[in-house]
């Protein structure tokens, strides 16, 4: 199989299917790169492959990096393909990621989403991880994320698979026009109710990385 299949295999599992994992999550305290307090976790297969692909799997609101670890079958599939596993932490005190502030939704403008790409680095750097096949999941919060990442930073991340998430920016977007200060949540959005033609949501996305001209990733909604 595949790394992009076992990708799109994993996303489709259960959240109540607990892993089969043969290891441990690891907490990985020695990252410290920010630009945010999102904590790193990792999890090594045993037979890992060499460069390593790398799976960044993200919980939901309320969720953490061992309750993800625990509930879906990200680490048992890489004991069997060989891949590295980020699972980050968000650091926001309802365990929601930012996805809608505008530091986060730029390239290289900060937020979670350069923190989240400073520990695929680190992965590289300290795991043996692909730079070349680096993969981003999530559900919910970690779905909206997945999004994020795909369009701020497209020359990171080859593929996406979000679940039960929202359009890239989508909070972004609803909370500017509503005034807010700090874009935020919106129940418009997470109710599917602020609608935008294809090439609406695409230039948006497009826009978080001026003057970017290559591939985007491969998505799976």
């Amino acid at each position: 199989m595949h790394f992009r299949s076992a990708l799109i295999a994993a996303s489709v599992a259960l959240l109540d299917v607990a892993s089969a994992a043969q290891g441990q999550l690891q907490n990985v305290g020695a990252f410290n790169a920010g630009p945010t307090k999102a904590t790193m976790h990792v999890y090594i297969p045993s037979k890992k492959a060499s460069p390593a692909p790398i799976i960044v799997a993200m919980h939901y609101c309320t969720g953490t990096a061992q309750a993800y670890f625990q509930n879906t079958q990200y680490a048992a599939l890489a004991d069997t393909h060989g891949f590295i596993v980020i699972y980050p932490e968000s650091p926001s005190s309802g365990k929601c990621w930012d996805v809608a502030s505008t530091a986060s939704l730029t390239h290289n403008g900060g937020g979670d989403s350069k923190t989240i790409v400073n520990m695929v680095s680190y992965a590289v750097t300290n795991y043996g991880g692909d730079a070349s096949r680096v993969y981003a999941t999530g559900s919910s919060s970690g779905a909206m994320m997945t999004n994020v990442l795909a369009g701020a930073y497209p020359d990171v991340f080859k593929a996406g698979s979000a679940y039960s998430g929202v359009p890239d920016g989508c909070f972004f977007v609803q909370g500017a026009t509503a005034g807010m200060a700090t874009p935020g949540w919106s129940n418009q959005c997470a109710n599917g109710q602020l609608t935008k033609t294809a090439q609406q949501w695409g230039d948006l996305t497009r826009s978080y990385y001026p003057g970017y001209n290559g591939t985007y990733p491969k998505m799976l909604m």
